[in-house]
């Protein structure tokens, strides 16, 4: 009888052994879709940076290589 109990008690312990590996499995493609959409956000973020650079550039009237030297020029005086 009391084998009984114990392989009963193992039983529910490798089921929950189961079900919780079942959980990791899923949490893990949740992170998997969670990093996907940071990197696309992030990709996003970036290109409206970039667009607003160049409307800046272009709304000042210099050329891009113009800004560009101006920015090199501020970043080697420490600004």
């Amino acid at each position: 009888m009391a084998g009984r109990g114990r392989k009963k008690k193992n039983l529910s312990l490798e089921e929950e052994l189961t079900a919780l590996a079942e959980e990791m499995s899923q949490c893990e493609e949740k992170i998997k879709e969670l990093t996907s959409k940071k990197k696309e956000l992030r990709q996003q973020i970036e290109e409206k940076q970039k667009e607003a650079l160049y409307q800046a550039a272009v709304e000042s009237g210099k050329s891009i290589e113009e800004t560009i030297s101006l920015i090199q020029e501020n970043v080697g005086q420490g600004f």
